[in-house]
């Protein structure tokens, strides 16, 4: 070879046991955020996988990396369940099968929940999957607006921080959280409904007016 010469280097493709061990240590980290947070620890995630911290380090060098990965398949998860909702011909259905979906979700998944109060942890990998997801959350909100079964004065951005409430409210209710979760999501939609509507103060809040709230409040905390 001349001197100057580039040279590719082609990646080897993952081993069938590589591969499983990786899906092994993302359901078990999935499991295990879910159940205790952001704050769940890797050594618990290797256990649950059935495999040495190290297997869970050489696929996610990091901690937070392996955060990205579980965050993202969450987003991912989420949003066909939004996309779902959105083929239904009865936005009112809609709107409520998602909002339904959405409780249930966020009460299954801790981490997902925390992530949703605290937007600066969002990882890169999920931003477009976010943008995605608001997206079909406001055309659902929309419709059901436009049917006349959620009040005309409130934004997208007002429902997902009403149930990210509810999903912190319910995280530390333990057997009493699916009966808790229940009652409060109905009051929640029944507040949505226009009939005999309080007047709100301020303005509908949509999710770049939250992001600038959070990011306002994260540089003021610094």
């Amino acid at each position: 070879m001349t001197r100057g010469a580039i040279t590719h280097t082609v990646p080897r493709p993952q081993r069938a046991d590589a591969r499983r061990n990786r899906e092994r240590v993302l359901a078990a980290a999935e499991a295990v955020f879910s159940e205790a947070g952001l704050k769940a620890q890797v050594d618990e995630v290797a256990r649950r996988a059935g495999v040495g911290v190290g297997t869970v380090c050489r696929n996610f060098p990091t901690k937070q990396a392996l955060i990205e990965a579980v965050l993202t398949s969450m987003y991912v998860s989420l949003l066909d369940q939004a996309e779902a909702a959105l083929v239904t011909a009865d936005p009112a259905a809609a709107f409520e099968q998602f909002v339904l979906a959405l409780s249930e979700f966020q009460a299954r998944h801790r981490a997902f929940a925390e992530q949703m109060a605290n937007e600066p942890v969002l990882p890169e990998t999920a931003h477009a999957l976010r943008d995605a997801l608001t997206s079909a959350i406001a055309r659902l909100v929309t419709g059901a607006q436009s049917a006349g079964t959620v009040r005309a004065d409130i934004g997208p951005a007002d429902v997902a921080i009403l149930f990210s409430g509810v999903a912190h409210a319910t995280a530390v209710a333990g057997d009493l959280q699916p009966a808790l979760r229940e009652r409060y999501v109905r009051l929640i939609l029944d507040g949505l409904r226009p009939a005999v509507a309080s007047q709100l103060p301020g303005a509908p809040l949509d999710f770049a007016q939250l992001r600038c709230i959070k990011n306002a409040k994260l540089r003021k905390a610094r």
